[in-house]
């Protein structure tokens, strides 16, 4: 029986899976024609109709950033970086939808850094963006699709927060893995981790935002979706003090 959720035979966005990525045969597909949702479909990412339905939100994501633009969608130059290669499906969709702009992908296996070598668009970066200092406001959006544990996202929230431009946004994908005992057992088994996965670091990081946004500070707001948050960073014209 074959199984609608995986391409080339395996379900790429997995953790146990190894980073292999997935080319369809696109016959005449014009794929800088399809919208977000259909390009993460085709290339297997579960942030289409696959699994979570996300693409949704990025695609209202990035025709606000697009709006803020002097350019339409092709010729639009963002920049946006995620942490969590898997087998590169999603930097792929974005790579297709958005062509003029960059992509960064980060990841802490070896493995990914042959991954969309032929995505002139496309940089991948073995390495734990959390632990990185680049130059603050450098990316439009940074998404964290990265282990799904706690306190990583709190951590990688801290550190990346900074990287996001005025106006920006930073995105937490996959929320749900915070308060699975079977996700953090299965994380635990599969890195060899001994991860706690403490749902109250997350519940503290909202109450800090939630003070944040009344404050008019730096967070000028944040929207919760099944299992995603996304986070708008104020313009530096909004921010009292």
């Amino acid at each position: 029986m074959n199984d609608p959720k995986a391409r080339g035979g395996v379900r790429r966005y997995l953790d146990k899976v190894e980073p292999e990525e997935y080319l369809p045969d696109l016959g005449e597909v014009d794929i800088t024609e399809l919208s977000f949702t259909a390009l993460c479909d085709l290339y297997g990412s579960d942030k289409g109709t696959i699994k979570h339905n996300y693409s949704i939100i990025y695609e209202r994501i990035f025709g606000r950033l697009i709006a803020a633009s002097s350019h339409n969608r092709k010729e639009c130059v963002l920049h946006i970086a995620e942490a969590g290669v898997a087998c590169g499906a999603s930097l792929r969709a974005m790579s297709a939808y958005l062509p003029s702009s960059i992509i960064y992908g980060y990841d802490i296996r070896p493995e990914c850094a042959h991954l969309c070598s032929d995505a002139k668009n496309i940089h991948i970066i073995v390495k734990d963006p959390s632990t990185m200092t680049p130059d603050p406001n450098v990316v439009d959006m940074f998404i964290d699709d990265a282990s799904h544990i706690s306190e990583d996202i709190v951590h990688n929230f801290r550190n990346c927060w900074r990287w996001v431009k005025p106006g920006g946004y930073y995105v937490i994908e996959d929320l749900r893995c915070t308060y699975s005992p079977a996700y953090t057992r299965e994380f635990n088994e599969t890195f060899g981790k001994s991860a706690l996965n403490d749902r109250q670091a997350i519940m503290a990081m909202i109450d800090e935002l939630m003070r944040t946004v009344d404050a008019k500070g730096e967070v000028a707001e944040f929207n919760y979706y099944p299992q995603l948050l996304v986070v708008r960073k104020a313009s530096e014209s909004t921010i009292v003090g």
